[in-house]
């Protein structure tokens, strides 16, 4: 007679490639978006993103990648994660980002989300300012 674990559970395996840059779960919210956007790279609609959510433990997660329309056809490229990161931490990143890339101040924007209650309220605020691929949303 063969034995049998119980309670054990497979791990399901991710997709090669997550088409989703970040995940929010239950009680999660948005933190801030970044737009970095160098008058070099505007012809090619070229952006550097970093995007953060705010954890229910108040810690933060960060996605950055770049951003350009290649033949009308939207590119995200050197993709980084921060699974663990302070706001304190966040702030410094933006700030060494924008120092390092000589970044004007028209050349960059900033989209608090933490104004707003719920993700769902978040979410609405991104749709009215065309800002959300809502496909991308579950």
């Amino acid at each position: 007679m063969k034995k049998r674990r119980k309670n054990v559970r497979s791990k399901k395996s991710h997709p090669k490639q997550d088409h989703f840059l970040m995940r929010i779960k239950k009680g999660e919210r948005l933190y801030k978006f970044y737009y970095f956007r160098p008058l070099a790279g505007r012809h090619y609609h070229f952006e550097y993103r970093i995007l953060a959510k705010e954890k229910v433990n108040g810690m933060l997660e960060m996605v950055s990648y770049n951003f350009k329309i290649e033949n009308g056809v939207p590119q995200k490229s050197s993709i980084a994660r921060v699974s663990k990161i302070s706001k304190e931490q966040l702030d410094e990143i933006v700030q060494n980002v924008m120092r390092k890339t000589n970044t004007a101040s028209d050349e960059f924007e900033e989209l608090d989300l933490s104004v707003f209650a719920t993700i769902d309220e978040q979410i609405e605020f991104l749709k009215r300012q065309n800002r959300v691929d809502t496909m991308y949303i579950t």
